[in-house]
């Protein structure tokens, strides 16, 4: 019966935990996504890695057109080439966190990025260094599923920088209360135990 509280007590100790989510790098470059194989972003062009899925709307480019630039080094921000991304709409396929981000080329200086949406706006994150760095979420608790986000940067004309890979989470679970009546159902486990430490006595207080 001791085993039996212990077991109790574990078990809805492990309900109210939140889950640790595992972190996806989902690539941007032209060689990871098939939508990406013509070399263009294009308006419904879809990036995918695990549960998790990107897509690209509204995409207004430095020449007009409805086609952006993707390399084997990442997508392209602004900078030289006339069909490089200026402003567009990213729409997630689940609740998503973005932890971190990669450049895979960039000499833009101190450029930025940022998301912002229904529901906030994500901090400057810095294009001025190629690698993973840590995203900064801003004031967005989690990028909603469905929902246009509109990424805009602020790289010059001369300048570039190529976007190639975000880490992506899922949010964690909302904390699960330990259940009001808990105290109840382990003072009641205690008392059944007790009983039967006494049947026994009390038989053999008969028996004797």
């Amino acid at each position: 019966m001791k085993h039996l509280k212990i077991a109790l007590v574990c078990a809805f100790t492990a309900l109210a935990l939140p889950a640790q989510a595992a972190t996806v790098k989902l690539n941007l470059n032209r060689n990871s996504v098939p939508d990406f194989a013509d070399t263009g972003v294009h308006n419904g062009d879809t990036a995918r890695a695990g549960d998790f899925a990107l897509t690209f709307q509204n995409i207004r480019v430095r020449d007009g057109s409805a086609r952006g630039s993707v390399f084997s080094s990442g997508i392209s921000l602004s900078g030289g080439f006339d069909n490089t991304i200026v402003t567009a709409d990213l729409i997630f396929g689940t609740d998503t966190i973005i932890t971190r981000y990669d450049l895979g080329f960039t000499n833009s200086g101190p450029a930025t990025f940022q998301l912002s949406g229904v529901n906030g706006t994500s901090g400057l994150n810095s294009l001025a260094s190629a690698g993973t760095s840590v995203f900064d979420m801003g004031t967005i608790p989690v990028f909603l599923a469905g929902v246009s986000y509109t990424l805009t940067h602020t790289v010059t004309t001369a300048r570039t920088a190529q976007l190639r890979a975000l880490y992506l989470a899922s949010p964690p679970p909302a904390v699960i209360p330990l259940p009001t009546s808990l105290p109840l159902l382990l003072a009641g486990v205690g008392a059944v135990a007790i009983l039967r430490r006494r049947t026994p006595a009390a038989r053999r207080g008969v028996h004797s």
